[in-house]
């Protein structure tokens, strides 16, 4: 900033200090945006140059304020705590639902056929259903290799079956059992529940608005819809949106997607099963861990008095109320024991060697849930995130929170992690709703939903589908085909906080 531009009144003087302390709380931030942009560095590592900014920024704002180093040090310390339990919640459920994945794979046991006599219902069932049913149990991308393993074999263009296979992601707020939502939850102290329903009402908007995209898609590949086929597909959405609003708010929101997925796959794909002589006996044997699995969760906080007790005893909580993990009712707790069912089958060697495997996959996630958590507690505590918030109303004015769902949608891409996006994310998101008079539940939701969708158009998502059909170099035609997903999705999410803005102004 030179001194002819300060003479020439393009910076005021007075306002030197301010744009300086906030580009000095913002480092951390753009610092790690331009790493995850260059593509040069992983996402691990531009986490960790990130927190690294972010403690100290954290740090020199203490410092600030406390007489002491000893007390300085002991407050960055407790901070550093707080975020590594906060982590602790999704870490423990990452390397669980690596586990569960591939215990389930080592029995050979697969998901029931899909219909091959009716391809555009197939293909629904898939992209919307199958898919999303199986990121919502396990998460990180097995949805989509569940989609594509059905879409492959119904001689589909490859391009648009990748492309197609990318729906499974819809449901990513509520993947690998909610793990990004409770993190974003906890992150801003509100209750899963509250956040998860939040996000469940916007998908009644968000689902169908898609529908678009994906008829487009079956189109270029000769599957052609009528009207009763696309009022059918509405109807379905907007009853799945309604399974996981319910879902939600009535039974556990970490079950949200699995539950709601599960109940309307069997209503869908249940009798024609059935009737093709596929028995009750053979499809409790596929499906039997997951059935296990959700209703361990559902019995742990439904059935008194399993309820009561499960909620009581072995409560950790070492912060003081910052979110007390539950180990009776913790989904990682059933699929470590789901998974220990389903090993105790196999020769003690293999099981020792297929747990290594999966614990070793699970660290580089691990970290880097840790790392972004540890990322957004310091920000949150250094005041950077409110500061941004405040700068961009300064600029945008009453337009400021229509950035909402472009924000998270970026993040999501950045990051490929609807856990790191929120991460990033969520205490900004909050700080734009602060002067809009639009509920911060809202505006978090938003966060939460943009951002979850949008990881399915991060390059890792793209390469991993064009590898699963066989494709080399063609990440480029799947990114043009799927990118309209995300594009819906944003201007889904932008239409409800126009929507919304409108109202809070009728009101006041």
């Amino acid at each position: 900033m030179t001194p002819a531009m300060l003479r020439a009144g393009i910076v005021a003087p007075e306002r030197i200090c301010p744009i300086m302390t906030l580009a000095f709380h913002m480092m951390p931030l753009v610092g790690t945006i331009l790493l995850l942009a260059s593509r040069r560095v992983s996402l691990l590592s531009a986490g960790v140059a990130g927190m690294v900014l972010a403690l100290a920024t954290m740090v020199v704002t203490m410092v600030g304020t406390q007489p002491t180093p000893g007390l300085v040090a002991g407050m960055a310390a407790v901070k550093a705590g707080e975020g590594a339990w906060l982590a602790w919640h999704a870490m423990s459920i990452i390397a669980a639902g690596l586990l569960f994945h591939r215990s389930y794979e080592a029995r050979g046991v697969r998901t029931a056929p899909v219909a091959q006599e009716n391809r555009r219902r197939a293909v629904f069932v898939a992209c919307f259903l199958v898919g999303p049913f199986a990121e919502s149990v396990t998460g990180f991308g097995v949805g989509l290799v569940v989609a594509l393993a059905m879409l492959r074999s119904m001689g589909l263009p490859p391009v648009q079956s990748a492309a197609l296979g990318l729906f499974s992601q819809v449901l990513a707020a509520w993947g690998a059992m909610g793990v990004g939502s409770r993190v974003g939850a906890e992150l801003i102290g509100v209750s899963f529940t509250e956040l998860g329903t939040a996000s469940a009402l916007l998908m009644v908007v968000v689902l169908p608005c898609l529908l678009p995209v994906f008829w487009g898609l079956i189109r270029s590949c000769g599957l052609r819809s009528s009207l009763s086929e696309r009022a059918s597909d509405i109807a379905l959405l907007l009853c799945l949106a309604g399974l996981i609003w319910l879902t939600n708010l009535f039974v556990a929101p970490e079950l949200g997607g699995g539950l709601a997925t599960a109940v309307l796959l069997l209503a869908v794909e249940g009798p024609r099963l059935l009737r093709s002589g596929t028995g009750l006996r053979e499809l409790a044997g596929r499906l039997w861990p997951y059935g296990l699995l959700i209703a361990g969760l559902m019995a742990t906080r439904l059935l008194p008095p399993l309820s009561d007790w499960t909620g009581r005893w072995l409560v950790l909580d070492p912060f003081g109320g910052l979110a007390p993990l539950a180990l009776l009712r913790h989904p990682a707790t059933w699929l470590v024991l789901i998974s220990g069912i389903l090993l105790s089958g196999l020769p003690a060697a293999k099981a020792g060697k297929l747990a290594r495997g999966a614990l070793r996959a699970a660290l580089v996630p691990m970290a880097a849930t840790l790392v972004f958590v540890e990322f957004a507690t310091f920000m949150a505590a250094s005041g950077g995130a409110a500061m941004f918030g405040n700068a961009w109303r300064e600029v945008a004015g009453p337009l400021a929170v229509l950035a909402s769902p472009v924000f998270g949608a970026a993040a999501g891409m950045l990051t490929g992690s609807n856990t790191a996006s929120n991460a990033l994310m969520m205490h900004i998101q909050l700080s734009l709703a602060a002067e809009s008079g639009l509920p911060p539940i809202l505006i978090a939701a938003i966060q939460t939903v943009s951002g979850s969708i949008c990881t399915m158009l991060t390059p890792g998502r793209i390469v991993l589908a064009a590898g699963l059909v066989g494709l080399e170099r063609s990440e480029g035609a799947i990114y043009r085909r799927a990118l309209p997903i995300g594009l819906a999705t944003v201007l889904a999410l932008l239409a409800v906080v126009v929507l919304a803005g409108v109202k809070a102004r009728g009101l006041a």
